[in-house]
């Protein structure tokens, strides 16, 4: 089996089983093992480094979604997706680490502050570990 359809039923079966997300978007894998989503490849762009949305990385123990993954997936999510309030979505755009107060069955779960999907990030001992890239974190 190509590798491109092995990643792309991989991606499918991960986002099913970790977050309840069922969606039509084509999955590929760019450099550095990140996981690309796209409604379609047309033929004259396969040859093009990246053509559409970085979502993710597969990990060890699960799918983590990068931020324009979660707020491109998160819509889709039936579960593993946690509530935050004000003071909660400062930290995390800061690129701290925050608590959550409700218990959660899930490795990753997916940020949801006031409707908006603000990230995803790995569940360690009732906190969830920040993944907010330097670059994009609020000072």
């Amino acid at each position: 089996m190509p590798r491109v359809k092995r990643i792309r039923d991989d991606v499918r079966e991960l986002l099913q089983e970790q977050f309840g997300i069922e969606c039509d978007y084509v999955f590929y894998e760019g450099g550095k093992g990140k996981i690309y989503a796209t409604r379609e490849i047309p033929e004259f762009l396969r040859k093009v480094v990246h053509s559409g949305i970085y979502v993710g990385r597969i990990e060890r123990d699960g799918f983590r979604l990068s931020m324009d993954g979660a707020a491109l997936l998160g819509k889709h999510a039936k579960k593993c997706v946690v509530d935050i309030g004000d003071q909660d979505v400062e930290k995390w755009m800061r690129g701290e680490d925050i608590s959550i107060s409700q218990s959660v069955d899930c490795r990753y779960v997916i940020l949801r502050w006031r409707g908006f999907y603000v990230g995803c990030g790995k569940v360690v001992n009732g906190a969830v570990k920040n993944y907010v890239p330097k670059n994009r974190r609020i000072v």
